[in-house]
């Protein structure tokens, strides 16, 4: 039978060796357990395999003194037992005992990546003592340059000495801490994590912190239909709950939220979101910057042939921030969530863009002919001229945006993460005579995970070397980079111009100048139907506006285009003309009445138009026709007796569009002149025909009288007749 003392070597094992020995070793108590040999069994989890994780609930953001304990909220799921597990908290410094010295090692060990560093110490922790601690654990930092005392009641194994080099600075800078979760029965780390111990001094000058501008995109889905009622997506109003309800619990630590003014439209038409509006604004209107009315895209507009419509997006959004919130302010920032061309930005310029924040990846690289040893600073912490335009441009940092997310990390680590990220950059040239800035733009889908703003708003506002501060304030207090050229040494000189990238021709999906005109006449012919309406006209405007968003699916975007043909088809169907009726009339020019029925709310203006093949000319009378019935008299002439088809419409006032159509027929029985005209001529030639052959038979029985009497001589004598 093994003895005990073999199974506590076992569980010790810590070299890769030693483990692989005690595994085997393991394994081969298992099969002689199973065998029955041997009456002693291992631990089912050891026998089916380890698993475990461990996830950071709170931590204290920064680290000033020795005498406070530094505090690691921790939650453990294992299928290990309790009594075989351990927490193992390791802190790294340089080789040389400093803090981490720059940003690409502050992102290496991100990723556990701690090649070249050097582990200062380890600290054991059971959980029972994460259950005694409610759920955290208690250490201490130490060093000869950190003001304060360690309480002499802490164990030694619970403070972390730091070097403190006082030429690299003393004990202010970044320190990783790599977090265990250990099996000690198999020697193995089931789990880990890296968060760290930033060590700040008790107090820097407000002029000399790192200025920061955590700014969110918010309203960018359609938070209005096509017909201007408002349906805030869900994913827009939990977020927006999100950020109201940890702005107001930290308000010191500001956050700028980029509003799209259909969002903020959609917001004040809804009584039930009154409070969400409230929220939002809270902060006052120097945390809102006013985006445009939708989220377009200015470079795809350009190209588009659209210059006009991303004037018309500008515009509409400060007419929506000015009315809804009553502010005659108006912004001059573009927070960019799409690249930008060159004539995109002298499109947004005229429009009177005076401030951009751009993507990373709209910057071209900055050119560089020194030696390698003479290069920029790793993070470019100032405003800049725009080559070409003159539109003050700033860098929004890609780095910090992206602790915003990550799978299986917690919202503690993230924000503990994005506060040393923080930090780094403040310590890369903490005696910079000028201010410095960085901004951090999230991206528009992005959905706070619970619990991380309120940690990294908390750690803001307690922060003595970063100061949060809404995106307008950073460019007013943060003079643009002046260095033409990579400074000589590492300082925070950034670069006085950079010029633009040239965006992708990539326009898939994009919206063309064809569909915008086709609906700006669409809603031209329902605006000369229903001119005194002009709500609904501006809806309808709107909606063109609304269908110039950005990654529209293309059944959604025609549905906003199309909005103001679809209401001229749904006011016609409420319109009714009489039909199928048959008018006996016996006059050629005739009169009689009709009714014009209207179902509609709204009084139309149209053009009545009464056309026939058998009428001498078609009329068109332009009416309005409010709703109710409208006598109309019809005025006809027909050109002939007889049945006439009649053709009635009710048109748009410009005659383009057909609201309502109806058929009726005529009947005259009247003749007309020339029919007695034709008459007439037909028996005038009838009696003068029969007279003209009476006379000639009258001469022809004339004639034949006188050519048959025989003559009888005078001087013959006539016999007697005989006696």
């Amino acid at each position: 039978m093994p003895s005990a003392s073999w199974l506590r070597d076992a569980r010790s094992a810590s070299t890769p060796l030693r483990r692989l020995i005690a595994r085997i070793g393991l394994g081969v108590v298992a099969l002689l357990c199973a065998a029955g040999t041997v009456h002693f069994s291992l631990p089912a989890e050891a026998q089916q395999g380890a698993s475990g994780v461990i996830t950071l609930t709170s931590q204290n953001a920064w680290v000033q003194t020795s005498s406070k304990p530094i505090r690691l909220g921790l939650r453990v799921h294992s299928s290990v037992a309790a009594s075989d597990l351990s927490v193992n908290v390791a802190v790294y410094t340089e080789p040389d005992d400093s803090a981490l010295a720059s940003r690409d090692e502050f992102d290496a060990t991100l990723g556990g990546q701690f090649a070249g560093l050097v582990q200062l110490s380890l600290s054991t922790f059971s959980l029972s003592a994460l259950a005694t601690g409610h759920g955290s654990l208690e250490f201490y930092a130490g060093g000869s340059g950190l003001p304060g005392k360690v309480p002499t009641k802490v164990r030694s194994d619970q403070v972390f000495q730091l070097p403190c080099p006082q030429r690299y600075g003393g004990c202010d800078g970044v320190y990783p801490l790599q977090v265990s979760l250990f099996d000690t029965l198999i020697g193995q780390s089931l789990d880990s994590f890296t968060t760290y111990l930033i060590v700040v001094p008790s107090a820097v000058p407000p002029q000399q912190r790192l200025r920061f501008s955590f700014v969110l995109p918010v309203g960018a889905p359609l938070a209005l239909t096509a017909a201007g009622t408002s349906a805030v997506p869900r994913q827009t109003i939990a977020r927006i709950d999100a950020i109201a309800s940890d702005a107001v619990t930290w308000p010191a630590a500001s956050l700028t939220v980029d509003l799209y003014g259909q969002t903020l439209l959609a917001l004040a038409r809804s009584h039930k979101h009154a409070s969400l509006l409230a929220a939002l604004t809270s902060g006052g209107l120097r945390t809102l910057v006013g985006a445009p009315f939708s989220a377009v895209n200015p470079t795809g507009l350009v190209r588009a042939g659209l210059t006009s419509e991303l004037a018309l997006q500008v515009g509409r959004g400060r007419e929506v921030f000015s009315k809804v919130l009553h502010s005659s302010g108006t912004s001059r920032i573009y927070v960019a969530t799409s690249p930008i061309g060159t004539h995109g930005l002298a499109a947004l310029a005229a429009d009177g863009i005076k401030q951009i924040v751009l993507p990373e990846s709209n910057l071209q690289s900055i050119a560089n002919d020194r030696p390698a040893t003479v290069q920029w600073p790793y993070t470019l912490s100032a405003p800049f001229h725009i080559a070409g335009s003159s539109v003050e441009g700033l860098q929004a940092d890609q780095g910090l945006a992206s602790h915003l997310s990550g799978s299986g990390s917690s919202a503690a680590l993230r924000a503990q993460q994005l506060l040393a990220d923080l930090a780094e950059l403040y310590f890369d040239s903490p005696n910079y005579p000028q201010a410095r800035g960085v901004a951090l733009v999230a991206p528009q889908s992005w959905m706070p995970q619970p619990g991380f703003l309120a940690a990294t708003l908390q750690g803001l506002e307690s922060s003595p070397v970063v100061s949060a501060v809404p995106i307008g304030r950073l460019f007013q207090t943060v003079p643009p980079g002046t260095c033409q050229q990579p400074p000589s040494a590492v300082t925070g000189c950034s670069p006085a111009v950079r010029s633009l990238a040239t965006p992708s021709l990539a326009s898939s999906g994009s919206i063309t100048s064809g569909q915008v005109q086709t609906a700006y006449l669409q809603l031209a012919e329902l605006s000369s139907v229903i001119p005194t309406d002009t709500s609904t006209i501006g809806d309808f405007d709107d909606a063109v506006l609304l269908a110039e968003t950005a990654g529209l699916d293309p059944g959604t975007r025609e549905a906003y285009l199309s909005a103001s043909l679809v209401t001229m088809h749904a006011l016609g169907s409420e319109l009714t003309l009489p039909s199928g009726r048959t008018v006996t009339v016996t006059s050629s020019s005739a009169r009689f009445p009709i009714s014009i029925t209207s179902s509609s709310r709204t009084s139309l203006h149209v053009m009545l138009v009464i056309s026939g093949q058998n009428l001498t000319e078609p009329t068109m009378t332009p009416l309005v026709l409010d709703r109710g019935t409208t006598p109309y008299i019809v005025r006809v002439a027909t050109r002939t007796s007889g049945d006439s088809d009649i053709h009635l419409q009710l048109l748009s006032p410009t005659g383009r569009f057909e609201l309502a159509r109806g058929e009726f027929t005529i009947r005259s029985t009247a003749i007309s002149g020339v029919a007695i005209g034709l008459t007439a001529g037909a028996g005038a030639f009838l009696i003068v025909w029969w007279l003209r052959s009476a006379l000639r038979r009258g001469r022809r029985r004339a004639g034949g009288h006188t050519r048959g009497t025989r003559q009888v001589p005078t001087t013959a004598a006539v016999p007697e007749p005989a006696s």
